[in-house]
């Protein structure tokens, strides 16, 4: 066992001089996080399936979203296609389109007026622009409703589907968002057939 003391300065001199201090560790850690905070556009552009998993993880964090407002509200939440002039933030007299598109984004919508029915009692809670890099999304879903309603309990209103995120430019490229009917979502990437 060696033991420093002042006895011994040569081993008490070596013992300091290696590692890294603690200021030279933040800086290194601060320069790899922004040097990765730089990359990351960069590879969006030259990988679009990395975009893809974005927008699958951002619509199912919606999603869930969705689903924790109908049992916080203890009210029927709208998941639904946003409206044409959503964009533009003005008031809707239905805030959901009504053909079931998903064109111009998504919204979460509380039924604030009880009806059962998107309408312009209720409240827009939650939107998500649409994709401006090339990825369309649709719904499919039991029921052919062009929307997904939550429950109080967090349940749909007996309805599963799947969301489905396609690349414009190159069909074989999709993402699978799949709701089931107690309201629970998740990202499948096992797709053996294009868009």
């Amino acid at each position: 066992m060696l033991a420093l003391s002042s006895r011994n300065p040569h081993l008490l001199a070596h013992a300091t001089k290696t590692g890294f201090t603690l200021i030279e560790a933040l800086i290194t850690t601060s320069l790899l996080a922004l040097f990765t905070a730089l990359m990351i556009p960069s590879l969006q552009r030259v990988d679009p399936t990395l975009n893809l998993e974005q927008r699958a993880s951002a619509l199912r964090s919606l999603i869930k979203q969705a689903r924790t407002m109908a049992i916080a509200h203890d009210k029927r939440v709208f998941l639904c296609g946003a409206a044409a002039s959503s964009e533009t933030f003005k008031p809707l007299d239905i805030p959901c389109h009504i053909g079931g598109s998903w064109q111009h984004g998504v919204q979460v919508v509380i039924d604030q007026d009880d009806d059962q029915e998107p309408s312009s009692g209720d409240e827009v809670a939650l939107y998500q622009p649409a994709d401006s890099r090339g990825a369309v999304l649709n719904w499919q879903g039991f029921r052919g409703k062009g929307r997904v309603d939550f429950l109080p309990s967090g349940m749909t209103h007996w309805q599963n589907g799947r969301f489905t995120l396609c690349v414009v430019d190159d069909e074989t490229l999709r993402r699978d968002v799949i709701i089931n009917a107690s309201g629970r979502s998740y990202i499948s990437r096992n797709n053996t057939k294009g868009c």
